[in-house]
């Protein structure tokens, strides 16, 4: 116990612990002058440009308790004279430095400040061996269940890497380990896509998430992101910084947002991959709506080029804390920002306060009725001249029957051949369920040649149905905009929707065949039960 005395006695000791004193008010400065900018720009600004403006306030951050640091050096005896000869007595800061300075140095402080800087020691400690256990963690999921992913994906990168002009080769692997598409490492990047995405997504649709991850390879994210965990990991007692640093993470995926449109070069082929990204996962891993869905929606509803409401609201727990401070560094600035951040979204009631959309940015379709076939779409190889394995992802496989019938094809495209569904294999295997088919006819195709097939699960007679919404799910409640006759209005009408297909969804009460509705997100739109059209 003497050494740990002996060691926090020394003149360190209170210097970090000062330092780490002023950074509480130079922190929630920083962050009150962030927030304070970025509202000024407002929409002025690109999701680049914001980007660009939080990774420097963090980096402001971690700049000042370095400066403080040094400044407070310089205050200790044989400088103190220098340095209040050498600055104006005009300078409030500074002044306000050698003051607290030297109240630090009274005994009450002296006996506080080591307690400070053990706490703050074990918090770094604690971070860092988090921070550490995530790096073994995403090496691991390089070298556990995971696979180099088929030739013909592995071609669908190299071709979007072109495009992209990105420098160096990126692999692509499957892994049943991950829930949604990853990127790991930065010198040796590698994709990691999970196995239910390439078995129940579209071809498009992967290759538009496919996009995404490259756009993070391409504006090198993963270095970033390291440099930003360890300034999270120093500076963790701050509310602000987990804050900022929040801002950071969803600015950085709404750049990649943008890279991956420009790269895909279809707006709405990106935003149902990112709405059905969510609908592929393993039923025992979804994660709850609260946790992602909103965020989800927004970045659907920012691709699509559809209004969205002003301000950025804090994340729960940093709210309250971040506020707390703010009040004590600025009680005036939290107010009037405070107040921007949650001004009440205005009702429509009147003419004024109607909202107006383009209908460039929105997805038209019209309700129809007729048969309806629901299929589910699954990737495979030829196992023998007469049959194909599929695998199926878990969640689909509620509806595949033995005797169904199939369509295969070529990854290509070039032709299909019709089957039947022979076999059904018991348990799941990293997140899919193999199903066997018994192809009618000959084929030219070669043992181990990669398919696409569809399985025709049911053939509903004589039902309204429509294109399936971004947000639609079967067997529930929901509200889409229907338009008026005259097509200049959109009116919110309850919608109860029934069995969904791929691209097609049942309507059972709400619409008519012949009505046109709405198939984008229309989360921005709340606060609005009618909407003008132009």
């Amino acid at each position: 116990m003497n050494t740990i005395q002996l060691v926090f006695a020394q003149p360190w000791v209170e210097r970090l612990g000062f330092t780490l004193l002023h950074f509480v008010w130079q922190g929630a400065l920083i962050g009150v002058l962030f927030a304070a900018l970025r509202e000024l720009a407002g929409q002025r600004l690109s999701a680049k440009g914001r980007y660009v403006l939080a990774c420097l306030a963090l980096a402001a951050m971690v700049a000042a308790p370095l400066a403080t640091y040094g400044a407070i050096a310089s205050l200790e005896p044989g400088s103190a004279a220098n340095m209040a000869s050498a600055v104006p007595p005009a300078n409030g800061v500074v002044s306000a430095t050698v003051a607290s300075w030297r109240l630090a140095r009274s005994g009450a402080w002296q006996r506080i400040l080591p307690w400070l800087v053990m706490g703050w020691i074990g918090g770094v400690a604690f971070f860092s061996l988090r921070l550490i256990g995530g790096w073994f963690g995403a090496a691991r999921l390089r070298r556990v269940n995971s696979r180099a992913a088929p030739g013909e994906w592995q071609q669908t990168v190299d071709r979007i890497i072109d495009h992209m002009g990105i420098a160096g080769p990126v692999r692509l692997m499957i892994s049943s380990l991950v829930e949604v598409p990853a990127v790991i490492g930065w010198l040796r990047p590698v994709i990691l896509m999970p196995v239910g995405a390439l078995a129940g997504l579209p071809a498009e649709h992967v290759e538009a998430l496919l996009a995404h991850e490259l756009a993070h390879i391409w504006r090198r994210d993963y270095l970033v992101n390291l440099l930003q965990s360890v300034a999270e990991a120093v500076l963790f007692y701050h509310p602000a910084v987990w804050w900022l640093s929040a801002q950071i993470r969803h600015e950085r995926e709404l750049c990649c947002d943008d890279l991956a449109v420009a790269a895909s070069g279809d707006v709405l082929t990106y935003a149902c991959a990112l709405a059905e990204l969510e609908s592929c996962r393993p039923a025992h891993l979804k994660t709850a709506m609260a946790a992602n869905g909103s965020g989800l929606a927004a970045r659907i509803a920012r691709v699509l080029g559809q209004p969205q409401p002003a301000g950025h609201m804090l994340p729960g727990p940093a709210a309250a804390w971040t506020l707390s401070i703010l009040l004590v560094a600025s009680i005036g600035a939290v107010v009037v920002w405070g107040a921007q951040d949650q001004r009440p979204v205005p009702a429509a009631s009147s003419s004024e306060q109607e909202l107006t959309v383009s209908r460039d940015a929105i997805w038209i379709d019209t309700a129809k009725l007729g048969d309806m076939t629901r299929r589910v779409r699954a990737l495979g190889v030829v196992t023998t001249p007469n049959n194909v394995e599929l695998q199926v992802a878990e969640p689909q496989m509620k509806d595949v029957k033995i005797g169904q019938a199939a369509t295969i094809a070529t990854r290509q495209g070039a032709e299909s051949l019709a089957g039947v569904v022979t076999r059904i294999r018991g348990g799941v295997t990293n997140g899919t369920v193999a199903v066997e088919v018994h192809l009618s006819g000959t084929h030219p195709w070669q043992t181990g040649v990669e398919v696409d097939a569809t399985i025709e699960i049911e053939r509903l007679i004589n039902v309204v149905h429509v294109g399936r919404p971004v947000m639609g799910q079967p067997d529930s409640e929901g509200t889409l905009y229907k338009l008026e006759p005259d097509g200049k209005q959109a009116v919110r009408t309850k919608v109860r929707f029934g069995k969904s297909s791929v691209n097609v969804i049942e309507i059972r009460s709400g619409l008519q065949p012949g009505d046109k509705v709405i198939l984008s997100d229309t989360a921005a739109f709340n606060g609005h039960d009618r909407i003008n059209l132009k």
